[in-house]
């Protein structure tokens, strides 16, 4: 055989072998392969499969000229006798809604929007697996409008007048001065509308005679009720004498205490506010709303604890300190009416002897707690949050005071001349007690301070025919040492470096209770009653207000950035504000 023929058979061999495999890889392949799935065409963007929904009601809402409507209540409904909402939601930007995952069975699909009207869908069936589809066209209802008076045909501004007779809510209309209110949306299922106003006896009006597309015109008279009765119980259901406060936030306050038997009398004006009592060494009541002609019955709750220790650094229990509450949030089942939930109980600082550092507080009431420990000559230290429940002790709270670290350096007058006898302290470390920690420069103005706290702190130097002077922005590490040194002007007030501002703790976080005209927080736009949102993008939610101060304070011509909320308005806006030298009058949190 020659060398051409044999190279040729060799190569039909190795083709043969090869093909033999690959024929043997494609059988493996089709075997152990799972059924190839159905994929949507590429359009540029993976391929999403769409969850399974079912049984879903979905659709949109349009108005008269066929444009979506945004934000419009969708509801679903139960035709059965009385009618119930099974779901709502809200459309969105395109006029879409859906229900997912819906029970299957008879139901209706309602829509409402101000001021584009309302709408009905036909009965659909639900079946299990299905998706049924439904378009609302919205249309104006047959509106009522009209005024609210009292007995003596006089106007009453700020009724609520809504539609009665649905089993959904409908937008209802706040009638102005003169007493007029108008009702745009008023589905042909509602039976009459309803007026009520605090410290007047509700009216009705019903809804008859109705034309199509005619307003109705109703007159509601508003009556004048009696005095309401109540009494106040304490947890284990004993009278007992208690504050009672309704309307906070909602109207002019009304107050007034119980008698020993636990009852009093609230006027008539509180109908339709709420109403707590409270009482040192219990829980505030829950909210309770004060209605015509039903006696108010309040009781308190059983009060909470907390149980726990004060150690130093080494673990080595505190013998001897003082111990107070630094802040408080109520439990939030009583923060919905949150502006009549305040503590009324001692804040301290208390002192406690212990040889072991142990603490007890009893007759709290249920919320966030943070606890401040102080011993003289060391840095105030405080706990983290501490829940406190109904009737329950928190236990294992343990409170750490640290050395501290120390600030040093020289003070000076204006001219550079040393100025000796300057007091020196830490500035707003606690809202309930004072740094127990101070130093006096010696003759050649020299000082040393030890016991600095934790975190940023404010350095306070006094001097009688000096101006008080307040520096910001300062940091040292517990046992470590800072060099500062502070120029004193001859002069009377206080002066520092900041964005100005006094501060007020309220249910909903810390709030800007005063901005001085001229001080950099009101020329960045920052607004007396406006809320503290954030800090150099920090969340202010549970944070403190002495820490709060701290971070605003600083060097002038520094800046921070703040998130406020406006009070007017309630919109989150992001501001920042350059900080600047301040002279004052007294001290304030600033």
């Amino acid at each position: 055989m020659s060398g051409s023929s044999s190279g040729r058979l060799w190569m039909t061999i190795v083709l043969a072998s090869v093909l033999v495999a690959g024929l043997a890889l494609g059988v493996r392949a089709l075997w152990f392969s799972e059924p190839e799935r159905p994929t949507r065409k590429a359009t540029g963007a993976p391929a999403v499969e769409r969850e399974d929904l079912t049984p879903e009601v979905r659709g949109s809402v349009v108005d008269g000229a066929g444009g979506p409507v945004r934000g419009a209540a969708v509801r679903l409904i139960s035709p059965s006798a009385p009618w119930s909402v099974l779901s709502e939601t809200t459309c969105d930007g395109k006029g879409g809604f859906s229900f997912p995952h819906v029970e299957t069975g008879r139901m209706i699909v309602v829509a409402d929007h101000d001021p584009e009207g309302f709408a009905t869908g036909d009965a659909i069936d639900v079946a299990p697996g299905a998706t049924e589809e439904v378009r609302l066209t919205l249309s104006a209802t047959s509106g009522v409008k009209g005024t609210v008076v009292d007995g003596q045909n006089r106007a009453v501004a700020g009724a609520t007048v809504s539609v009665a007779g649905m089993p959904w809510r409908v937008p209802s209309a706040t009638s102005d001065a003169t007493g007029a209110f108008r009702l745009v949306v008023v589905p042909d299922e509602a039976t009459s509308v309803l007026a009520a106003a605090p410290g007047y006896r509700k009216a009705q009006a019903a809804l008859e005679h109705r034309q199509p597309g005619v307003e109705l015109v109703v007159r509601l008279e508003l009556g004048v009720p009696g005095p309401v009765q109540g009494d106040v119980r304490s947890a284990d259901g004993a009278p007992v004498r208690a504050r009672i406060t309704a309307c906070a936030g909602q109207g002019p306050e009304v107050a007034a205490v119980s008698a020993e038997d636990g009852s009093f009398v609230l006027p008539a004006k509180t109908i339709g506010c709420f109403a707590v009592a409270q009482m040192s060494g219990a829980a505030a009541s829950e909210p309770t709303e004060v209605v015509e002609g039903a006696v108010l019955h309040l009781k308190l709750g059983a009060a909470g604890g907390i149980e726990g220790v004060v150690v130093d650094d080494r673990s080595s229990p505190i013998p001897a300190f003082s111990i107070g509450i630094e802040s408080f949030v109520p439990a939030k089942s009583s923060t919905a009416f949150g502006s009549l939930m305040r503590p009324r109980f001692d804040r301290g600082p208390r002192s406690v002897a212990d040889p072991q550092g142990a603490f007890r507080w009893d007759k709290l009431m249920p919320g966030d707690y943070v606890l401040t420990a102080s011993v003289r000559g060391m840095p105030l230290a405080r706990s983290g949050t501490i829940a406190v429940n109904s009737g329950t002790v928190t236990r294992g709270v343990r409170i750490v005071l640290a050395m501290g670290g120390s600030v040093s350096g020289r003070v000076t007058d204006a001219h550079g001349a040393p100025v000796g006898d300057v007091e020196l302290a830490f500035d707003t470390v606690s809202t309930i007690a004072q740094s127990t920690v101070s130093a006096r420069t010696d003759a050649f103005g020299s000082y040393r301070l030890d016991g600095a706290p934790s975190g940023v702190f404010t350095l306070r130097a006094t001097k009688k025919g000096f101006r008080t002077r307040l520096v910001s922005g300062l940091h040292v590490a517990s046992g470590s040492t800072l060099t500062q040194d502070i120029t004193l002007t001859e002069g009377g007030g206080v002066e520092t470096a900041g964005v100005g501002g006094k501060f007020t703790m309220s249910p909903e976080g810390i709030i800007f209770a005063f901005v001085g005209p001229d001080e950099p927080a009101a020329k960045a736009g920052v607004q007396a009653g406006d809320r503290l949102v954030s800090i150099d993008g920090d969340s202010c939610d549970g944070m403190l207000i002495t820490d709060a101060v701290q971070r605003l304070r600083g060097p002038a011509g520094t800046t921070v950035s703040v998130s406020v909320e406006h009070s007017a308005t309630r919109q989150t806006v992001d501001l920042v504000i350059t900080r600047d030298n301040m002279v004052r009058e007294g001290f304030g949190a600033r």
